[in-house]
């Protein structure tokens, strides 16, 4: 067994974790993780995947990846790509733009057709407007002497009624009271706020504010199925289970100041907070494993 493997294996059962647990979580099977463990790199699938392999078990495991590769860097192998010559990648690369030219040329009919059909329109287009314009004089005339014929038609305007004192007085009543009627309604409520204060390259921290409440809802997607391990500093676990096909689980954790959240295929699973969606620090098709961490204070701000 490597030091790396030793490191790694030691976090695993601090975490209380199985082999078993970590391949749920991870979804790298099992053998893998063993070869992780005993430094046996040569059972993976190839070399690219040990990094790939060894930054999601250190992820699970609470570990910083990039201090594990800088330290282990001799015991991890390299990367690299020699298994492609360059002379195909060359040969490839011919392909590609000639078959790009070949495409716009390919579409240079159909780019005259549309800039006939567009010169069509514009020619209607003025024609039309010329013709508006021409009968335009005409129109305006006949609508000048309708005016004329209704204005004559009318009859005298009748001198202003007194306004009544009463009358008045109510009105100003109405305005004096205006302001009283806007302070009774008081200053809206505060909005509760989800914070993001910290990001790093494999988890982020939040900060939720303005609420007494933390009420957490996990919704598996149907045909879908995420592993979900719900802590707080102390590692009590609230919800250490596979949530799966539209199943949900409801936790209230409102008596916690703070909660870590271990995902697994993040993809298939929603979290709700207080009833409102929770939109995941990294794009769940690039990161299979979300580790999330939300630091809750009860209360509201004046």
């Amino acid at each position: 067994m490597t030091e790396l493997g030793s490191r790694l294996k030691e976090a695993r059962e601090q975490k209380d974790l199985s082999l078993d647990d970590l391949q749920q979580m991870t979804k790298i099977q099992k053998r893998y993780l063993v070869g992780i463990e005993e430094g046996n790199y040569s059972v993976m699938p190839g070399k690219f995947y040990v990094r790939a392999f060894i930054k999601q078990y250190a992820e699970a495991v609470g570990l910083n990846p990039e201090e594990l590769f800088e330290e282990f860097k001799s015991e991890i192998p390299g990367t690299y790509n020699d298994e492609i010559p360059e002379q195909i990648s060359r040969v490839q690369s011919r392909r590609q733009i000639s078959t790009t030219s070949s495409k716009i040329i390919d579409k240079v009919p159909m780019i005259i057709l549309v800039l006939f059909l567009l010169g069509g329109a514009m020619t209607i287009y003025w024609f039309v407007s010329n013709k508006d314009v021409a009968d335009e004089p005409d129109t305006q005339q006949d609508n000048q002497q309708t005016e004329y014929e209704q204005s004559n038609e009318q009859p005298p305007v009748q001198a202003e009624q007194k306004e009544d004192p009463k009358d008045e007085e109510q009105v100003a009543g109405e305005t004096d009271n205006a302001p009283a009627d806007e302070e009774e309604q008081g200053e809206e409520a505060p909005v509760q706020e989800l914070v993001e204060i910290e990001k790093g390259t494999s988890k982020a921290t939040y900060e939720l504010k303005n609420t007494d409440s933390f009420k957490v809802k996990l919704t598996a997607t149907a045909g879908g199925q995420a592993w979900v391990a719900v802590t707080n500093r102390q590692n009590e676990r609230f919800v250490w289970k596979n949530i799966a096909d539209g199943q949900s689980e409801e936790v209230d954790l409102s008596n916690q100041s703070e909660i870590n959240f271990n995902i697994g295929r993040s993809s298939d699973l929603a979290i709700e907070i207080n009833g409102e969606p929770f939109q995941y620090p990294f794009s769940t098709g690039e990161v299979v494993q979300q580790i999330i961490t939300i630091k809750f204070t009860p209360g509201t701000e004046e």
